[in-house]
């Protein structure tokens, strides 16, 4: 018998490789508008696998009709989401993986020291540089591809307008410290996640130095996420809130009295980031899953949804009634080594400020 000597061995490896790669006969690229979004081989192996679970901070609403049933109808993939707020999300991912038990094929959060905490502990660590690597910015990116930018949401005023007057619909974040609001006002806990620690940063930075101490005057209702203080605006028991201007624009089409502002000091921003787990079961419906939130196709049911996609080829939503969104570079974010610094203490500060535990 001839002797199996490592070279061999690795050469067999390598074709059985190529072979379990190769693509069924007759099996086509994934390819819109000329954009391919996923190689045949690769295709032809996430279809087999046949679905991909999502742990998720976008709310459903948003995420089944945007992502969800396109995907679903494009590839015959099935998405099954788990919605959590990032909190949650992140001590159930940190669980389930200390325990070999993380489900996960694909992973995304709200706040950025969350995200590069999975990515050290390597719970996020699949490089992989999607097929539209290069049409994307290098800050909404991982240089190796273990994390994109996915969506990223402006944060701006609601109004309910079938109680507040044409003539008092405030303009700007200013116009929300005028006496004539105390207690009408709804925004979410600092700590909920990483898009409401921005917003009430934004506020205190760029807008006003007391900007924190004038709410809590003005008796500013503090919500445990965004559902409950969303609702009350639409029923009338709020007058204003601030959270993403997606939740304004679902319900204003929706028939809701609501009207969206997107107030000229500009808006900080929520960006949604994730990728593919380590140990995902579904390896390349990940990977098709992936390519396709990144795509400039798939970027465009992102921006329907009132988001702005990854794909720097897609152009920024508009509001309902046609008004076009600020260029996103024109929004305001915290770099990573700054959250890193200052996350514990200004949440310290700002929940002894609202009296918070």
């Amino acid at each position: 018998m001839t002797a199996f000597t490592p070279n061999k061995a690795a050469l067999v490896a390598a074709l059985a490789l190529l072979l379990f790669c190769r693509a069924p006969a007759g099996a086509q690229a994934f390819v819109i508008d000329g954009e391919e979004i996923a190689d045949a081989a690769t295709l032809a192996a996430a279809k087999k696998e046949g679905k991909v679970l999502v742990y998720g901070t976008w709310p459903e609403r948003n995420f089944n009709p945007a992502i969800k049933a396109n995907f679903e109808k494009e590839t015959g993939i099935t998405v099954d989401f788990v919605r959590m707020t990032t909190q949650v999300l992140f001590q159930r991912v940190t669980a389930e993986a200390a325990a070999n038990r993380l489900a996960a094929d694909f992973i995304d959060v709200t706040d950025p020291i969350l995200l590069s905490q999975l990515v050290d502990r390597g719970i996020l660590n699949v490089p992989h540089k999607v097929p539209s690597f290069d049409r994307i910015a290098a800050e909404a990116k991982d240089p190796q591809g273990r994390w994109y930018a996915f969506m990223r949401l402006p944060i701006g005023i609601g109004i309910n307008t079938a109680v507040v007057k044409p003539e008092d619909h405030p303009k700007g974040w200013l116009d929300l410290l005028q006496p004539k609001w105390k207690g009408q006002i709804g925004a979410s806990s600092l700590d909920v996640g990483g898009s409401a620690f921005t917003t009430w940063l934004f506020l205190r930075d760029k807008i006003g130095s007391n900007y924190w101490q004038r709410a809590r005057e003005l008796e500013f209702r503090v919500y445990p996420s965004v559902a409950p203080a969303l609702a009350d605006l639409v029923r009338g028991e709020l007058s204003l809130a601030v959270m993403g201007v997606t939740s304004f624009q679902e319900q204003e089409a929706a028939g809701a009295p609501i009207k969206t502002v997107l107030p000229p000091e500009g808006s900080p921003i929520l960006s949604i980031q994730g990728g593919i787990a380590s140990t995902a079961t579904h390896p390349k419906a990940a990977i098709v899953f992936v390519n396709w939130l990144a795509s400039k196709h798939g970027g465009r049911f992102i921006a329907q949804q009132k988001a702005y996609a990854v794909n720097g080829d897609v152009p920024p939503p508009t509001l309902i009634g046609g008004a076009q969104f600020a260029p996103v570079n024109t929004l305001w974010d915290i770099e990573l080594d700054r959250w890193e610094k200052i996350r514990t203490p200004v949440s310290e500060e700002w929940r002894k400020m609202f009296g918070r535990k």
